[in-house]
C-alpha cells in the first residue's frame, strides 16, 4: 500500500492515526500548488467573500471548471417568488426559514397525522394533503395545488419524492420550477447499474462486480463465484439497507437473494428486484463527498463527510471533515466527486457517496444522492455556507457563490463539525422505532457553533406513521477532539421524556475512545458493542433525589407549604411509615441503553426520606447487590445521607416537571424530576447529563390496600388522594375483590379493592375529600372469614 505525505494539522487531530487508503483507480493525483489564502479574509456569508484566486485547485481534467474564471451567465436569472415545500418535519421548517429570509412567498403541505406539527403552522399558508399517511408522495396532488395555487417553484426536500425522476419531468412539465437536479440525472443516478457504467466510463472508481440485464438465479450465483465471496446483493433501487444482503459463502446464496427480492420488491415495487452483485468490503468506511453544480458548467466539493458510525444500515454520526484521512487522498476523493457529477450534467446539490476499504486502501463509487442530504448541516458548518439558499439561486440561473479555492479556504478556517441524528427508538433492541408524544422537552443553548434542526416541539407527538429522527444537533469546534467534546456537552443537556430515544447512547459513542481516535468503519456498533451496551450503574443521590422531588411535588400538588412544622410522616409520601416522620419509596431502576422489558432484570432500590425540619432531611438507600446466576441472595447494602437540604420548584404543562437542588454534605446536584401523565408511576431524573428511568413500586402495605394481601377490620387510603367516588353503601354486604373506592392520585385513577369478604360498617369519607396517605377509607363491621 502507498503511503502519503502528512496530513496538515487542520485536518488531523492529535490523537488520529492517519489511515493512508488510494483510489483503485490508480491514476496520478494532482501535484500543483493549491493556493494558500490567509482565514482572515474569509467571510461568513454565503454569497460574498473578498477572497480571490485567478486558477482552480484542480487542474487534472477539463471538467474542473472554476466559477473564478468563468464569464458571467449567458441566460438571464429569474429570481424565486413563491414555493410549495412537498415535505414534513425538520427539513420542511429549515427550508422554510431560508425561503422566508430571501423574501419568497412560502406554502407548507400537511397530511391529518400532521395537520399540528409545527411544519403545518411554521408558514402563513398551508394546503392539506388529506387524510392518508402516503399523501407527501402524491406527485400528481403536489403538483396540482402548487399550480391551482399560482406557486412557481417546488423544493422536494430529502427522503419521499426528491429523487424520483418521473416527479422531476412532471413538474417540469407543469411549469413548476423544480428545485433539484435535471430529472435525467435523477434517473442516471438513480439506477444504480446505469450509474456504475457512467461511472466507470468517466474514471470514477466502482467496485468489482456484476451489474448487468441477466438476472437468473444462476447467472447471478456464477457472477459472485467470479467476484469472490464474500458478496453483496443490492437492489437497483436500493437505498437505507433495504434489498441489501451479505452473502459470505455459495450455500447461503440461494436463500439470501430470494430475502434481498421480496424485500426490494415491498420496499420498491417493480423493478426494486433487479440485482447487483458486488465484491463486499469486509471492513470499509463510507465517506461521501458534497458537491454543487450551477448551469454554466461549474461545480465544486464542499468537503467530505465520515458517515462511518451507522445501526441497521442507516447514519448516526457524521463528522467533517472525515478522520484519519491524508491531504491527497482527501483531494483525490474531491476530484472524483465532481468528475462524478458533471459526468450526468449535474446541476445543484448532491452527495457522491464512497467505500474505503481499510483493509486494501482503495476507495469505490458506491452511489449518487441526487438531493439535499439529511446531514447537509455539517458542511454548512464547516463551509460557513447556506446550502438551501445556494439551491434557490442556483435554481434561478445564478452562477455558484464561490469557487473551489474559496470553499478549500473556507474549510481550512473553520474547523472540524460532527452532527447527531437524535432518533425516537430503542437502542438495546436493535434500536427498534418508537413512537408516542413527546411529555417533556428541553434542548441545549443554541450559539453559533451550536445548531439543533427540529421538527418536533414539547408536546407534539412523535408518528409510527413517519421516519422516527425528532431532530438533528450539529456542533462545530476548532478539530476534531474539541467538537466530540461539545458535541456530548451539548447531548448531556438534551432531554426527552415520552418515548425512548438514543441520546444516551449516542452520549456513549462520543466517550468511545476508538471513536475519538477516529477508528471508524460501518460495523464500529458491532465492533464495539460490548463497551456500548456496558451497564451502568445509578448513583445513590439519584435515587434520593427521587424520593425528594415526588415528596415536593406531593406537597406542592396538595397545596402544602413546604418544610410546614406538623407536616411529617406518612400523610406526605407512600409507603408504611416506621417512625412519624419517614416515607419510604419503592423504584425498579432501568437503564435508558440497555433496559429490556422484562421486570426480573432489573434493580429494586428501597429510599426511606426522613424529614427533620424545613427543607432538611436525612435519607437511606438500600438496594441488593447484583449475584451471579443460582447464587444465594447476597445482603442488601445501604448508604445513608445526612443532613440532607433540599429546596423544589414543581411545573405542569404537558408533564409535571420538579426541579431540584439539593446539598449533600460533600456536593451540591441539581435535578429534574419528570413524571409522564400517561403513566404517572413513570419516573425521569436528569442529573449530571444522565438520564435515569424509574418505576415507582407499590410497596407490600399499598398490595394490601389494592386487595391483593390479606387485611382486617379497614382499607386505608395508598397515598395521599382524592375521593371520587365511593362504589358500596354502609350496611352493603361485599366479596372479596368488589371495589370499595375509587381515588385519584398524581392524576391517576386507582380502584381500591376489598380484601375480605365482610359487612361495610362505615364509609370514612365523602366524594371530593382530599385524604393523605394511610387515612382509613372503609371500616368493616366485624373482621370476616375470607371466603375461599
Amino acid at each position: 500500500m502507498r503511503s502519503f505525505q502528512q496530513t496538515p494539522a487542520s485536518f488531523r487531530a492529535t490523537s488520529l492515526r492517519t489511515i493512508s487508503i488510494r483510489s483503485a483507480a490508480a491514476q496520478p493525483r494532482s501535484r500543483h500548488p493549491r493556493p494558500s489564502i490567509p482565514s482572515h479574509s474569509i467571510t461568513s456569508t454565503t454569497t460574498t467573500t473578498t477572497t480571490t484566486s485567478s486558477s482552480s485547485s484542480f487542474s487534472s481534467s477539463a471538467l474542473h471548471n472554476d466559477t473564478s474564471s468563468a464569464a458571467p451567465p449567458t441566460t438571464p436569472t429569474t429570481p424565486i417568488t413563491s414555493l410549495l415545500i412537498a415535505n414534513r418535519g425538520e427539513i420542511a421548517l429549515r427550508i422554510a426559514r431560508t425561503a422566508t429570509a430571501m423574501g419568497i412567498r412560502t406554502t407548507t403541505v400537511y397530511t391529518a397525522v400532521d395537520a399540528h406539527a409545527p411544519h403545518a403552522r411554521a408558514t402563513p399558508h398551508s394546503l392539506s394533503l388529506g387524510p392518508g399517511a402516503a399523501g407527501y408522495l402524491d406527485g400528481a396532488r403536489l403538483v396540482a395545488l402548487a399550480r391551482a395555487h399560482g406557486i412557481a417553484a417546488l423544493h422536494p426536500g430529502y427522503g419521499f419524492l426528491s429523487e424520483n425522476a418521473a416527479f422531476a419531468r412532471r413538474c417540469e412539465e407543469a411549469g413548476v420550477l423544480f428545485v433539484g437536479p435535471p430529472a435525467q440525472a435523477m434517473a442516471d443516478m438513480g439506477d444504480k447499474a446505469r450509474s456504475k457504467e457512467i461511472m466507470t466510463a468517466a474514471g470514477v472508481p466502482c467496485v468489482p462486480g456484476y451489474h448487468g440485464p441477466e438476472q437468473s438465479a444462476a447467472q447471478l450465483k456464477a457472477r459472485a463465484a467470479e467476484v469472490g465471496y464474500p458478496v453483496l446483493l443490492k437492489s437497483v433501487k436500493g437505498g437505507g439497507g433495504k434489498g441489501m444482503r451479505v452473502v459470505r459463502a455459495a450455500p447461503e446464496f440461494d436463500a439470501q437473494l430470494q430475502s434481498a427480492r421480496a424485500e426490494a420488491r415491498a420496499s420498491f415495487g417493480d423493478g426494486g428486484e433487479v440485482m447487483l452483485v458486488e465484491r463486499y468490503v469486509v471492513r470499509p468506511r463510507h465517506v461521501e463527498v458534497q458537491v454543487f453544480a450551477d448551469r454554466h458548467g461549474h461545480c465544486v466539493a464542499l468537503g467530505e463527510r465520515d458517515c462511518s458510525v451507522q445501526r441497521r444500515h442507516q447514519k448516526v454520526l457524521e463528522e467533517s471533515p472525515a478522520p484519519a484521512l491524508d491531504d491527497a487522498l482527501r483531494h483525490d476523493l474531491w476530484d472524483k466527486a465532481r468528475t462524478a457529477a458533471l459526468a450526468v450534467g449535474y446541476v445543484g446539490a448532491g452527495t457522491v457517496e464512497f467505500i474505503l476499504d481499510r483493509d486494501t486502501g482503495d476507495f469505490f463509487f458506491m452511489e449518487m444522492n441526487t438531493r439535499l442530504q439529511v446531514e447537509h448541516p455539517v458542511s454548512e458548518m464547516v463551509t460557513g455556507t447556506d446550502l438551501v439558499e445556494w439551491q434557490f439561486r442556483v435554481a434561478a440561473g445564478e452562477p455558484l457563490p464561490l469557487t473551489q479555492a474559496e470553499v478549500e479556504a473556507r474549510i481550512r478556517a473553520r474547523g472540524h463539525a460532527v452532527e447527531a441524528r437524535i432518533y425516537a427508538e430503542k437502542p438495546a433492541r436493535a434500536f427498534f422505532p418508537d413512537s408516542g408524544r413527546l411529555v417533556h422537552l428541553a434542548t441545549p443553548a443554541t450559539i453559533d457553533d451550536v445548531r439543533i434542526d427540529a421538527g418536533f416541539v414539547q408536546g407534539d407527538t412523535v408518528s409510527e406513521a413517519y421516519d422516527g429522527m425528532i431532530a438533528k444537533l450539529i456542533v462545530r469546534g476548532r478539530d476534531r477532539e474539541t467538537a466530540i467534546r461539545k458535541l456530548e456537552l451539548a447531548l448531556r443537556e438534551y432531554e426527552v421524556v415520552g418515548l425512548s430515544t438514543n441520546i444516551e447512547f449516542l452520549k456513549r459513542l462520543c466517550r468511545s475512545r476508538a471513536f475519538i481516535e477516529g477508528d471508524v468503519e460501518t460495523g464500529f456498533i458491532d465492533k464495539w458493542r460490548e463497551e456500548l451496551f456496558a451497564p451502568g450503574e445509578t448513583p445513590d443521590e439519584v435515587l434520593v433525589q427521587a424520593a425528594l422531588g415526588l415528596l415536593g411535588a406531593q406537597m406542592d400538588r396538595m397545596g402544602v407549604e413546604r418544610g410546614a412544622p406538623g407536616l411529617h410522616g406518612a400523610a406526605l409520601g407512600f409507603g408504611e411509615p416506621k417512625a412519624q416522620s419517614e416515607r419510604r419509596f419503592v423504584f425498579q431502576v432501568r437503564d435508558d441503553v440497555r433496559a429490556d422489558e422484562e421486570e426480573e432484570d432489573q434493580v429494586v432500590v428501597e429510599v426511606e426520606v426522613a424529614q427533620l425540619g424545613p427543607h432538611l432531611f436525612h435519607a437511606t438507600v438500600t438496594r441488593a447487590p447484583p449475584r451471579a446466576s443460582g447464587a444465594a441472595p447476597a445482603a442488601p447494602v445501604t448508604s445513608t445521607f445526612d443532613q440532607v437540604v433540599c429546596q423544589w420548584a414543581t411545573t405542569a404543562s404537558v408533564a409535571e416537571t420538579t426541579r431540584l437542588t439539593t446539598f449533600f454534605p460533600a456536593q451540591r446536584v441539581a435535578s429534574t424530576l419528570v413524571q409522564d401523565p400517561a403513566d404517572p408511576e413513570k419516573l425521569t431524573v436528569f442529573q449530571h447529563g444522565t438520564k435515569t428511568e424509574l418505576r415507582l413500586l407499590p410497596p407490600e402495605w399499598h398490595a394490601k390496600a389494592l386487595g391483593l394481601k390479606d387485611a382486617a377490620a379497614s382499607v386505608v387510603a395508598p397515598m395521599p388522594c382524592k375521593i371520587l367516588r365511593n362504589e358500596v353503601a354502609e350496611g352493603q354486604a361485599v366479596e372479596k375483590g368488589a371495589p370499595l373506592v375509587v381515588i385519584e392520585s398524581m392524576k391517576m385513577e386507582t380502584v381500591i379493592r376489598s380484601p375480605q369478604s365482610g359487612v361495610i360498617k362505615k364509609l370514612a369519607h365523602r366524594e371530593g375529600d382530599i385524604c393523605k396517605a394511610g387515612t382509613v377509607l372503609v371500616l368493616f363491621e366485624e373482621p370476616a372469614r375470607e371466603v375461599s
